[in-house]
């Protein structure tokens, strides 16, 4: 399967960047997280459970030669619950170290947790993204969901309103293969 990769504008400081874009877009994020991992340390929170080292390698490899020491440039954490993104946001340091979520509101999708526990939550947390961003870049990606509920957009609009930079990108369709008439 031959995948499209779409590059990114590196985030800045000050400035939050969302993607919201489907599955397919990960190889692509990798490519970004690479440059980062390029320029210097890096943090990902993970949480989706999409983080893709081997496409992180092979971005790099394009790059350099010494891909195990920017691979130790990425420091990773992945985040099950929307109490643990949370918690990962609050010991996030705001001094020029790029942030890069995955995934994010995967988390807050929890039908364990009360919808009005879980937006208590997500506002939580965009207030520390807020509060990250005023020194450290950051880009948050949020997975487009092929057939989206209401609470998906009741989660994901105060991303949308809350953000500098938004990419929305949808699965490209297939055009219908006409069989031959004879």
């Amino acid at each position: 399967m031959n995948q499209q990769i779409v590059t990114f504008p590196i985030p800045k400081p000050g400035k939050i960047s969302l993607v919201n874009a489907p599955r397919a877009v990960v190889p692509s994020l990798m490519n970004m997280l690479a440059i980062l991992a390029l320029r210097g340390q890096v943090i990902v929170i993970d949480g989706g459970n999409c983080f893709d080292g081997y496409a992180l390698a092979r971005a790099l490899r394009a790059e350099t030669h010494q891909v195990q020491i920017a691979l130790k440039q990425v420091l990773l954490s992945r985040a099950f619950t929307c109490y643990q993104m949370v918690a990962m946001l609050a010991e996030l340091p705001a001094n020029g170290t790029p942030i890069v979520i995955l995934d994010m509101l995967s988390t807050f999708l929890d039908e364990n947790v009360h919808l009005a526990q879980r937006l208590r939550l997500l506002d939580s947390s965009l207030n520390l993204v807020r509060r990250i961003s005023t020194q450290s870049p950051v880009a948050i990606w949020t997975r487009a969901r092929s057939s989206p509920t209401g609470e998906d957009q009741q989660l994901l609009t105060p991303l949308l309103e809350m953000a500098h930079d938004i990419w929305e990108l949808e699965t490209p369709t297939r055009p219908a293969h006409q069989l031959p008439l004879f």
